[in-house]
C-alpha cells in the first residue's frame, strides 16, 4: 500500500516536472512556463485563480534556488572536468571533487522535488485525481504537451537574452 503511493507520487512528480520546465531557447515572453498557466489544463483540472497564484508563487520563489544549485553544479563539473585532464591529479583529489560534484547534484534535485510536492499539495484530492489521469494520457501519448524536459531554464547571456543552448550532457565533457 505504501509502496503504491510512493510510486503514484513518484510518477506524479516527475509528470509535474515536465511541466514546469520552459523550452529550450523559448522567450519567457512568448511560451508561458508551467502547466499551471495552461488555460485548458486549468480548465480540466478546475483550479481556482488561488490556487494558480500559490502554485505560480511557489515556482517563482523556488526558481532562483534552483538557477544558484545549478550554477554551482556546472562550476564543480567544470573545476572536475580540468582536474581529470590534469595527469598529476590523484585519484583521492579527484574522489572527493567527484563527491561535491555529486552532493551539488543531490541539492538541486532535492530542490526541484520540494517545489514539485509543495505544488502538488495545492490540488485537492479530486484534482490530484484527475492530474494523475492526465498525467498518464501525456505519458502515452505521440506527442508531449509540454517542452521537452530539461533540469532548469538556459542561462541568461551577458546582453540578458536566453542562449538556447542545452548544456552538453556529462558524456559530452569527458575526455574521449
Amino acid at each position: 500500500m505504501m509502496l503504491s503511493r510512493i510510486c503514484r507520487l513518484t510518477a506524479s512528480t516527475v509528470l509535474l516536472s515536465l511541466a514546469v520546465v520552459p523550452e529550450a531557447g523559448a522567450s519567457q515572453q512568448t511560451t508561458p512556463r508551467g502547466w499551471w498557466r495552461n488555460e485548458a489544463i486549468v480548465k480540466e483540472l478546475g483550479l481556482a485563480v488561488e490556487q494558480v497564484t500559490r502554485i505560480n508563487a511557489i515556482f517563482e520563489t523556488t526558481m532562483p534556488e534552483l538557477r544558484q544549485d545549478r550554477e554551482e553544479l556546472e562550476r564543480l563539473e567544470a573545476k572536475l572536468s580540468r582536474m581529470i585532464q590534469d595527469d598529476r591529479m590523484d585519484e583521492a583529489t579527484l574522489s572527493r571533487q567527484i563527491d561535491r560534484v555529486e552532493t551539488a547534484r543531490a541539492n538541486g534535485n532535492k530542490t526541484r522535488s520540494m517545489m514539485l510536492t509543495r505544488m502538488y499539495r495545492v490540488l485537492t484530492r479530486e484534482q490530484r485525481t484527475r492530474f494523475d489521469q492526465l498525467s498518464k494520457e501525456w505519458a502515452v501519448s505521440a506527442r508531449p504537451p509540454f517542452p521537452p524536459p530539461s533540469a532548469f531554464p538556459p542561462p541568461a547571456s551577458p546582453g540578458g537574452t536566453s542562449q538556447g543552448k542545452p548544456a552538453p550532457s556529462d558524456s559530452q565533457r569527458r575526455p574521449g
